[in-house]
């Protein structure tokens, strides 16, 4: 703070609060507290890393590698940004029929009880006897 507006913490105590928090919120980015907060990059170098990491995948556009979608470059590392691409995710393939009996285990049961679903006049779902739902289409008409 002093370094920017000539103010030491015990003159930050005469200003209102909202005044303070403008003071920080405004402070420029090769400052000390926006430099912690944003993990040592500023919009330039957020900018910068960018404009490499285009022009390194235009490169490899060009090269055999990149014409079959093999070994693309990496990215320059930035703070906050965990690099995921590493992670080697394994599969083994499986029958169709495997895959099926998955998917049907995974979806909620139907219901065996001899029931049908019917729409009541105030919009509800409600599972009646096929009989009952007979008798209320009659009635409705």
């Amino acid at each position: 703070m002093r370094r920017y507006y000539g103010l030491s913490m015990s003159d930050l105590r005469g200003l209102g609060l909202l005044e303070a928090i403008d003071l920080v919120v405004y402070l420029p980015e090769d400052s000390v507290t926006f430099t912690d907060v944003a993990g040592g990059w500023t919009l330039a170098n957020q900018l910068a890393a960018a404009q490499v990491d285009e022009t390194r995948v235009l490169i490899w556009q060009k090269t055999k590698d990149g014409q079959k979608g093999r070994k693309a470059p990496k990215p320059i590392p930035r703070p906050g940004f965990e690099d995921t691409s590493s992670k080697n995710f394994t599969a083994k393939p499986v029958s169709i029929k495997e895959m099926q009996r998955r998917m049907d285990a995974r979806r909620a049961p139907v219901p065996d009880d001899g029931l049908v679903d019917y729409r009541a006049r105030d919009g509800r779902m409600i599972r009646v006897t096929p009989k009952q739902a007979a008798y209320y289409n009659r009635k409705s008409r």
